[in-house]
């Protein structure tokens, strides 16, 4: 695997927070679901080794990484990916909280096939989060907790957290000594996390996470794009929440435009392709074509480029990039054709063509939209690019400090990925994913069909699509550079000389940004 090394530095406060609340592993006479693993385990131990026999009986997993009310919206991270379904709740009255992980229903998976196992039996990773992993009573356990508890024979006990608690409540049990293993990745930790030593590398732990197995082809670059100085910290299993562009196929039928999802599984979804539907809608319409606060974000990465990137570990100032100045460009002459509309709102409108949004609503946009026969592309790439590029959510579990429960952390998130990547999974989960969700009273609450689920799992597929990490996401931007880059000329167009000006300007301010680090 190649190493792509990061130097950077910084600091990062530590805070002061409550008392946790603690639950361990579900009982195991809890339901299980119906997956039913039955195998010759061989476990190594530094003394002999030793064959058990046992079964396990799981359902497959999805993840929720929103607070509001989210539909089966999925993803799958190759061409045998298992989806991860989000869904939470909105509650109006107190902090919103992230639910765990429900379940779908693969066929059995020889996960003996994958990793060099370590002896983690009987070992207990402490999980800090704001939900747990196990399951409630009655309920079914997710699929790579079945494999961890009765394949691997570990366990998992979870520290219970507010979300807005779940940094500051990390940094006081580092402080303080308490046992703390696992925490889930988010964006605000890397590189600030790492810098300030919050984390473990998992490199002494790549066997017992199965790195040199097929299970995580196409994730190498990835993972190593994420590497600090060497070593590696994040070991994305799986992506999750695109951003897309939503539309209607009715609308698009109605003005003779050709369909965006036909051209972009014939590799032809390109900007000049899209600007053509776009100006066309315009004259038909006299309506902007498309509206979405993070189009404009989404557009200057589907060149594949960081903004702030990396190279032979020093971060690297990308703004006089010529893909950049395309991609502005691009949106300047967007900008000039009022093709971009500055209305807010967080559902899909008849008002403009296109719909920049993160695809966990598109199941509750296909209940208020009925008839509309909703879809989604992925943001379309430069014409002269060989890639589709995306912005989404990296789903990965980090090891923390002082933490002894390297090879158990690294085991479970061997499981993750066995779930998230193996076509045993696959139909288990599109069905579940494709199942309506209902009130109460029956009345459908959010549905996804199945080509818009077909759609979602390319989006996140690194064969077809490669999400995109800037490190200026995670830098103190306060002038404000990622929103000029975004936004500035969508709303306004603007000319080459103005996007001299602009770049020149934003030069010193994003070197500045670096400096700090």
């Amino acid at each position: 695997m190649k190493k792509i090394k990061k130097m950077i530095t910084g600091i990062i406060a530590v805070l002061i927070v409550t008392t946790p609340a603690v639950s361990c592993s579900a009982d195991k006479s809890h339901k299980a679901g119906s997956l039913s693993i039955e195998e010759e385990t061989t476990i190594d131990t530094t003394e002999s080794t030793t064959t058990k026999k046992s079964t396990t009986t799981a359902s497959g997993t999805t993840t929720s990484k929103k607070t509001t009310r989210k539909t089966s919206t999925t993803k799958k991270t190759t061409t045998a990916k298992t989806t991860e379904t989000e869904t939470t709740t909105t509650d109006t009255t107190e902090e919103p909280v992230t639910e765990p992980p429900t379940t779908a229903e693969p066929v059995a998976v020889p996960a003996q096939n994958y990793g060099e196992r370590a002896n983690i039996g009987g070992s207990e990773i402490v999980w800090l989060s704001d939900y747990d992993l196990n399951p409630q009573i009655g309920k079914e356990r997710p699929t790579p907790v079945a494999l961890f508890e009765d394949v691997f024979g570990g366990k998992i006990c979870h520290v219970q957290t507010a979300l807005k608690n779940k940094s500051s409540m990390m940094s006081a049990m580092i402080l303080a000594g308490d046992k703390l293993d696992m925490v889930q990745y988010e964006q605000g930790t890397y590189p600030n996390g790492v810098i300030s030593q919050q984390y473990q590398a998992l490199d002494p732990y790549f066997r017992s996470m199965g790195l040199n197995y097929d299970i995580w082809e196409n994730m190498e670059d990835i993972i190593d794009a994420l590497s600090y100085k060497g070593q590696h910290y994040i070991i994305p299993y799986s992506f999750s929440n695109p951003l897309v562009l939503m539309y209607s196929k009715k609308l698009i039928r109605d003005y003779g435009l050709t369909d965006p999802y036909d051209l972009y599984k014939n590799n032809q979804w390109t900007w000049e392709n899209f600007l053509n539907i776009s100006q066309t809608y315009r004259t038909k319409t006299a309506k902007p074509a498309v509206r979405g606060g993070r189009f404009g974000n989404a557009l200057v990465h589907s060149t594949g480029l960081m903004v702030v990137g990396s190279e032979n570990g020093n971060f690297v100032n990308n703004i006089h990039h010529e893909s950049l100045k395309n991609a502005e460009l691009f949106m300047q002459e967007m900008g000039r054709n009022r093709l971009y509309s500055t209305a807010s709102g967080d559902s899909f409108s008849t008002e403009t063509l296109f719909f920049a949004t993160e695809s966990w609503i598109l199941g509750t946009e296909n209940v208020k939209n009925p008839g509309m026969d909703l879809m989604v592309v992925p943001v379309p790439k430069p014409s002269e690019s060989d890639g589709n590029y995306t912005l989404c959510d990296f789903d990965a579990k980090m090891l923390v400090k002082n933490s002894a429960m390297g090879d158990a952390v690294a085991t479970y998130i061997m499981c993750e990925r066995i779930v998230a990547s193996q076509p045993e999974y696959k139909a288990g989960a599109k069905a579940y994913a494709t199942t309506p969700i209902q009130s109460s009273g029956g009345a459908v609450k959010s549905y996804i069909t199945a080509e818009q689920y077909d759609a979602l799992q390319s989006c996140t597929d690194p064969k077809i699509t490669l999400p995109v990490f800037d490190y200026i996401w995670a830098m103190n931007d306060k002038e404000g550079v990622m929103d000029g880059l975004s936004n500035a000329y969508l709303m306004n167009g603007g000319s080459e000389a103005d996007w001299t000006n602009l770049s020149n300007k934003y030069y010193d301010i994003i070197n500045q940004m670096i400096n700090e680090y």
